[in-house]
């Protein structure tokens, strides 16, 4: 029998059908979502593995376990077709009775009644006994001394079962309170020791509790200037004093790294940057980087200040000088920054102060324009998605609120604001991805308009897709495209597995730009194509083809798209 399987196994034998018997307590789809031997699907070959499906075996009975189920009988039976190179599996579950938790108890416990501690557990009287419920109970007993400073407690549960009846007994060894005798931190080369204190923020004298020697860990990678962070604790003087040892490595401080690049619009683009991680020791982040492409240059420079007032404040304070071809014009600018951010509850929040000198030359008419522009940006960023380079779930919202001028003296007065939401939905290997866009942007007396390098565009890669950049909307007499004060955009995207790291997108867009509130007709230009993604760890290399939907006369019927990262 087993040279029979070895041999079989060695053909590729498609899974024809999957069988399930005998189960009553737990549903044929929960069974088969803790497998992964499959029929065949769409990209899903189904090919039987002999081992993987052992695996499958056991996952089946460790799922009853976990419900109480302590010796459940998963028997099978393989049908091989050689001639068709098929297999049919039977499987047939003998569940056996359910194991039920009867009573909770504990001993040795003093500091924390008994009803408090069975308050906090995950496992509770008639719930089915769960071994793996019991083993997070520990950590959760453990996590309750510890946050009042008794680290060295232990706790044993004690397990008895009667005719299906499950008594849990916790013993539990508090031992006495703890306090940091002593705080050393040894490998600092470049960082100034009261910096690691400070960012630690435990003190000798206090509690000792390991909740906060991780939080300290976390905090000092957070820094960005370590390489690798170790502790260790110690006993100290008495049995109620222990000694924290970090031990740090920190990085190189230099960084020079250089960038290569190809869009659609800008074509080969370039990059340099210089980056001290640990300026002075303390952490500060000084930045040097030049971009160079056919549509843009710029040469700016940087010092990010973390932890800047307290904690998770973090400050920016840049200047810049760039040279950037728009869409019938071009501009110089030159100015500087000050950022100030702070994340809280998975979302990010930055207020931007900018001054900047801007010159535009204008192609058709051959004119300048020269404007100090000084405001204020607030940008609310929240990312739910579970991978920022290639997501499969998850949310991300961006909202964006500038002021020019108005209460700041400048040439240039304004309020703009742009919201926008994008969505992953997975289901088996594919996943729908939504956008939607909307701005705004209106002149404020005395300015009598919005300048072109402030307004809204559409169309293009991470556009409409199918249009030149910026090529929807309005345009002038010479056929330049002349952006707007309203802009709608709205996006879809069916994205799958090809081969390997090798991916296909289907799309759909829509989107308009307005250039004033009395133009405004609703009315969206759309476009629709296929693309392939190559995955690398970076993010998405990708080649899209779009058609416009119903094209005007003297339009192209689509365009080519060439970027890295994904449109949104």
């Amino acid at each position: 029998m087993i040279i029979i399987l070895l041999f079989l196994n060695g053909l590729d034998f498609t899974v024809s059908n999957i069988d399930i018997k005998g189960n009553n307590y737990i549903s044929t789809k929960k069974i088969h979502q803790v497998m992964l031997t499959r029929t065949p699907a769409f990209f899903r070959k189904g090919i039987f593995n002999k081992t993987i499906f052992d695996g499958d075996i056991e996952a089946i009975k460790g799922l009853y376990r976990f419900n109480g189920f302590l010796e459940p009988g998963v028997e099978y039976r393989l049908d091989f077709d050689s001639l068709n190179k098929k297999v049919d599996i039977f499987i047939k579950i003998s569940e056996g009775e359910q194991t039920i938790v009867q009573s909770i108890n504990f001993a040795g416990n003093k500091i924390f009644s008994d009803d408090y501690l069975k308050s906090r557990l995950t496992l509770q009287p008639e719930m089915p006994f769960n071994e793996k419920l019991i083993d997070a109970d520990i950590y959760i007993i453990i996590s309750i001394y510890d946050k009042e400073g008794y680290t060295d407690v232990a706790v044993i549960p004690e397990k008895r079962i009667d005719a299906h009846q499950a008594s849990i007994t916790y013993n539990i060894s508090e031992g006495v309170k703890q306090y940091i005798e002593d705080i050393e931190i040894t490998g600092l080369e470049l960082t100034r020791k009261e910096l690691v204190k400070k960012i630690c923020r435990l003190t000798p004298g206090n509690i000792f509790r390991y909740t906060d020697l991780l939080k300290a860990e976390q905090r000092l990678y957070d820094l960005g200037i370590f390489s690798s962070i170790r502790t260790r604790v110690r006993p100290g003087a008495d049995s109620s004093k222990k000694i924290l040892e970090f031990i740090l490595t920190e990085k190189e401080p230099i960084i020079l790294n250089l960038r290569l690049g190809y869009g659609t619009r800008d074509y080969l683009r370039a990059g340099m940057g210089f980056t001290h991680l640990n300026m002075f020791g303390r952490a500060w982040q000084g930045k040097a980087d030049t971009k160079l492409s056919f549509a843009e240059f710029r040469l700016g420079s940087a010092v990010t200040v973390p932890n800047f007032i307290f904690y998770g404040l973090r400050n920016k304070l840049g200047t810049f000088v760039q040279w950037k071809e728009g869409i019938g014009y071009w501009t110089r600018s030159v100015g500087g920054y000050d950022e100030t951010s702070v994340s809280f509850l998975k979302t990010r929040g930055t207020i931007r102060y900018d001054l900047n000198n801007v010159r535009t030359h204008f192609s058709a008419s051959d004119s300048i324009t020269n404007d100090w522009v000084q405001g204020l940006r607030l940008n609310l960023v929240q990312d739910n998605r579970d991978d920022p380079f290639n997501p499969m779930t998850g949310t991300y919202l961006n909202m964006v609120f500038e002021t020019n001028g108005i209460f700041m003296p400048g040439d240039v007065n304004l309020v703009k604001g742009s919201f926008r939401v994008s969505k992953f939905l997975p289901y088996h290997r594919f996943v729908s991805a939504f956008s939607f866009k909307l701005g705004l942007a209106q002149e404020i007396s005395p300015s009598a308009e919005v300048p072109v390098y402030k307004r809204f565009y559409c169309g293009g890669t991470s556009s409409v897709r199918g249009y030149r950049e910026g090529e929807v909307g309005p345009k002038d007499q010479s056929g330049n495209f002349l952006g707007g004060k309203i802009l709608a955009e709205g996006s879809f995207e069916l994205r799958f597995p090809v081969y390997k790291v090798l991916g296909g997108v289907i799309f759909i867009d829509a989107g308009n730009v307005w250039s004033d509130y009395k133009n405004l007709d609703f009315m969206l230009r759309s476009g629709m194509g296929a693309g392939l993604r190559l995955k690398t760890p970076l993010g998405s290399i990708r080649l899209d083809y779009g058609l416009k939907i119903r094209p005007r006369r003297g339009e192209s019927s689509g365009e080519w798209h060439f970027a890295i990262g994904e449109a949104f």
